[in-house]
């Protein structure tokens, strides 16, 4: 007989004594009683928010076409080298134009930390810097390429007050100035802007609908239930949104346009959530056709193509760090003669080749 003896915390449950001398059999059942319990006494209440929404809301349907003749997507990718004295980071960003599949990208860039200094303040500077290399990335892009009609980034341009903590003073200033940098430039070429963020988790459409004393729930879940494949939202304002709920200044009042938002549907797929898509106010009036873009170039997982195209080519994988890692120990073998500064941090060293 399994007995369970520690402090729980809120929300926890747990039998003093397992019933089954298998421990795996054990968790399987917990986990299966646990979350078919939650998936039936939470369905009445999401029912009646989703019916809710559906009529508070207005919701518009969109169509698979392709307005644009040139469009661009941007995405960055980054990947850790951790060694047992320092943790290194790399980031890079890329630009795909379609049609004519060219790839445009800035050197890349590394940072580098002492291991007891690492954790997540590494893990806050590389989001940072990652964001913001985006979009210096895109606003260099579009500086050589007049012929853009619209550029996608796979990223926010409503950003959460995550990021006023996140990184560091340098780091979120770097970011601010990337994003506004980026903004001025397509608002004065006349390039419509689209931020495409793939997993949304924020609840700015809950508080805009003055909803979040009622639910805990993210606005794509509720979504994913009360859209159906090929329907979006009406846009709301975020920053409006989070200022009536948080009665604060937010990270999104740095940003030198008002951003609107809406959520769409580009998948049928019961598994993928609503994508939440966010526009300055400078690209309002091609709403329909960037959302219809959006839809009809969405193949792939619900995601717009160019944003496809681009996270494929800008991907940095385990395996990749670690064939450099293989190769820096060469090379410091034979300058050195000896390679122990190049230790791995203990357990990472299956992925790293070692």
């Amino acid at each position: 007989m399994l007995t369970y003896r520690g402090k729980l915390e809120d929300g926890e449950r747990v039998d003093e004594k397992a019933s089954s001398p298998n421990l795996y059999l054990c968790i399987r059942n917990l986990l299966m009683d646990e979350v078919t319990g939650d998936v039936e006494r939470d369905s009445p209440t999401l029912k009646a928010l989703v019916s809710r929404l559906r009529q508070e809301m207005s919701f518009y349907s969109m169509n698979k076409r392709d307005p644009f003749r040139v469009v661009a997507g941007a995405d960055a990718g980054s990947q850790v080298l951790p060694l047992a004295s320092r943790r290194y980071a790399v980031i890079s960003a890329l630009v795909y134009s379609l049609p004519s599949g060219t790839r445009f990208f800035l050197q890349p860039e590394s940072i580098s930390l002492p291991y007891t200094l690492a954790g997540e303040r590494l893990k806050g500077v590389v989001n940072v810097r990652r964001e913001a290399k985006i979009y210096e990335t895109a606003r260099s892009f579009l500086e050589g390429e007049p012929g853009v009609e619209l550029l996608l980034i796979d990223g926010p341009l409503a950003f959460s007050n995550w990021w006023s903590i996140a990184g560091r003073e340098r780091d979120r200033q770097r970011l601010i100035d990337a994003v506004n940098g980026l903004l001025d430039l397509c608002r004065g070429r006349g390039v419509a802007l689209a931020g495409v963020v793939k997993r949304p988790s924020a609840r700015y459409l809950i508080y805009d609908m003055g909803l979040q004393d009622e639910t805990e729930l993210p606005d794509a879940f509720l979504l994913l239930h009360a859209l159906q494949p090929g329907e979006r939202t009406d846009i709301f304002c975020p920053r409006t949104a989070i200022r009536r709920a948080v009665r604060s200044s937010t990270f999104m009042d740095s940003v030198i346009c008002p951003i609107y938002s809406f959520y769409g549907r580009f998948s049928s797929d019961w598994s993928i959530p609503p994508v939440r898509i966010d526009l300055p106010d400078f690209s309002l009036g091609l709403l329909d056709d960037i959302a219809d873009y959006c839809y009809g170039s969405s193949y792939w997982s619900g995601i717009p193509l160019p944003i496809v195209r681009a996270d494929e080519e800008v991907r940095i994988s385990k395996r990749f760090i670690g064939e450099v890692y293989g190769d820096i120990v060469s090379r410091v073998g034979r300058r050195r003669g000896e390679v122990s500064q190049l230790a791995p941090y203990w357990g990472e060293g299956r992925w790293m080749g070692v």
